[in-house]
C-alpha cells in the first residue's frame, strides 16, 4: 500500500514538474523584442525612451534601464500590463496602447483571424518585455 502512495506522489511531482517548467520557461524573445522596441516604425519606444547605444537618444518619458531597475521578476506582469496598455494605470498616458489597440500588428496580419492576431500581439509584448528585463543586465 505505502509503494502505491509514494509512486502516486512521485508522478503527481512529475507531472507538476512538466506543466509547471514550460509555463516558468515561456518567456519572450528578447533579440525580436529588441526589434520591436527600437525599431522604427514598429512600436518606436526610441520615440520617447532613453535606451543604450541609440544615437540622439529620446528624454521625453522615463529612461527604461533606470526604470526596469525597480521591476523584479515578480512584477512582470506588471510590466506586460505597461506594454499592453499603460492606461490602466495612468488614464492619462500618452502611452500608445500596443496590445488593447493592435498596434502590434503589422501590414498583411490584419486579414488574420481575432484569435491569431491576439496571439502575435501576445507574443509580441512578450518579446518587448523580454526585452526589458534584459536591460538590466547592461
Amino acid at each position: 500500500m505505502e509503494k502505491k502512495r509514494v509512486f502516486r506522489m512521485a508522478i503527481t511531482a512529475l507531472l507538476f514538474a512538466l506543466v509547471a517548467i514550460p509555463m516558468v520557461a515561456v518567456a519572450g524573445d528578447a533579440k525580436n523584442g529588441e526589434k520591436l522596441a527600437l525599431g522604427r516604425p514598429v512600436a518606436n519606444c526610441v520615440s520617447c525612451h532613453h535606451f543604450p547605444k541609440i544615437e540622439f537618444p529620446s528624454d521625453i518619458a522615463p529612461d527604461l534601464v533606470e526604470v526596469m531597475k525597480g521591476y523584479a521578476e515578480k512584477d512582470r506582469d506588471t510590466v506586460r500590463q505597461w506594454v499592453y496598455d499603460a492606461r490602466k494605470f495612468n488614464p492619462d498616458t500618452f502611452m500608445p496602447p500596443y496590445g488593447a489597440s493592435k498596434l502590434l500588428i503589422f501590414k498583411g496580419e490584419e486579414k488574420l483571424s481575432a484569435e491569431e492576431q491576439k496571439k502575435l500581439i501576445d507574443k509580441r509584448v512578450d518579446d518587448i518585455v523580454e526585452f526589458l528585463y534584459s536591460l538590466k543586465k547592461k
